[in-house]
């Protein structure tokens, strides 16, 4: 089914210039693979390849007339390091204004995971800020339950005032015969400017209880350097989600700060963070983690780097793991 889904986008994309004159589609995707070792304090250790959201799209737009256009995009990701399989990433259709914004419906990322990526210089690699606990688990997966990714969604982001955005989500449960009848909901305002960048956002599932999370971030850039900070308040959402238990709405808080250095086309970086459970009665445990890495730009589609990243637990010990990998963006 998936290779039939493939099938058609590529189809879509051939037929542009014949049946679609007035509508503008675009075949995108990247392929980035890297060679990860782990070392794992009790066990586990392994040297092994990874395929980091390797993935293929299609996207596009028709103009409309009177300033509207409808827009679409189709996203599969695959792991080229084992098999051909297919898997959805962001898939929406909506509308979009020139006066009003954008409305969108289907399946796309939270205001919560959305404006927390442009932190993190090494977004989709093995060693990205989420998969290390730079930021949380709220900023991962897919699904009706506060995940980064949100299915049966509507998403509006509202056009630029003097920089700053507004947007929001709203996912319809799907399933009520599981016993819960919520529908989560995200907001978020951005604030894009000169060398400043910062973000606030906020995430429920809306099912009663210890159900949120809000956060805060921003970024400077001045020259070649660049610096960051981020803090996570989690009101029950992020330990629940991580298969931890709160019964006061006060759970794992996660904070890191960051910088970086471009020299011409090579980056250097170095990030530090802290998780902090507040509530004795937590799963979660208390952990610092940090992370060091550099890149080099062989093109503006094609780089190489390097990672290594360290995360330390109270109780479990510590996990170690360096990536080094190459990434193509077509």
């Amino acid at each position: 089914m998936n290779k039939k889904l493939i099938a058609t986008a590529m189809g879509m994309v051939l037929a542009g210039g014949m049946g679609m004159a007035n509508a503008d589609v675009k075949l995108y995707g990247q392929i980035d693979v890297s060679i990860d070792a782990i070392d794992v304090d009790g066990g586990g250790d392994d040297i092994n390849m990874g395929s980091n959201t390797s993935a293929i799209g299609v996207k596009g737009s028709e103009d409309l007339g009177n300033g509207m256009q409808a827009i679409f995009k189709l996203e599969w990701q695959t792991d080229v390091s084992e098999s051909s399989s297919f898997t959805g990433r962001d898939q929406w259709i909506g509308l979009k204004g020139d006066s009003w914004g954008q409305l969108l419906f289907g399946t796309m990322s939270t205001s919560y995971k959305s404006a927390a990526a442009a932190l993190d210089p090494f977004y989709r690699t093995r060693n990205q800020a989420r998969n290390v606990g730079l930021q949380s688990i709220l900023h991962r997966g897919k699904g009706e339950e506060g995940q980064g990714r949100a299915t049966n969604t509507v998403r509006y982001d509202s056009p630029s005032f003097g920089g700053i955005n507004f947007n929001g989500t709203y996912t319809l449960d799907n399933d009520e015969t599981d016993g819960e009848d919520d529908d989560p909901y995200s907001v978020g305002l951005t604030y894009a400017g000169g060398p400043v960048y910062a973000f606030a956002s906020y995430i429920t599932t809306d099912s009663g209880g210890d159900d949120d999370a809000w956060q805060i971030g921003a970024k400077g850039t001045f020259g070649g350097a660049a610096l960051w900070a981020m803090y996570e308040a989690d009101g029950g959402l992020i330990t629940t989600r991580s298969g931890g238990a709160v019964d006061d709405g006060d759970g794992l808080d996660i904070w890191n700060i960051g910088a970086s250095y471009t020299m011409g086309n090579n980056l250097i970086s170095l990030d530090y963070g802290v998780g902090d459970e507040s509530d004795s009665l937590t799963a979660a445990d208390d952990y610092t983690t940090w992370r060091i890495g550099a890149k080099h730009s062989f093109s503006k589609r094609t780089m190489a780097y390097i990672t290594h990243a360290q995360q330390d637990f109270e109780d479990a010990g510590e996990v170690d793991l360096t990536s080094i990998g190459m990434r193509h963006n077509f």
